[in-house]
């Protein structure tokens, strides 16, 4: 029971720290993947991870010239 209290607030700690670091390097982290949902920032509709495992953010796939393509999964 403590082990898993301990897992889950680490993993918190994890993810406020990877949103921490991805607002100060914002211009260089685009293609650091994010530990919630494994796809890039730049994909990310703000370009930041995701806040939490039931929080994930919009993914957005853009092409060469900035036109949203729309999502094949």
């Amino acid at each position: 029971m403590q082990d898993k209290k301990i897992q889950e607030k680490a993993r918190e700690v994890a993810l406020n720290l990877e949103q921490l670091m991805a607002k100060v390097d914002f211009k260089y982290n685009r293609h650091q993947p994010c530990l919630v949902c494994k796809e890039q920032y730049r994909h990310h509709l703000d370009g930041l991870p995701c806040i939490s495992d039931t929080e994930r953010k919009t993914i957005v796939r853009v092409d060469r010239w900035g036109n949203i393509r729309p999502m094949t999964r």
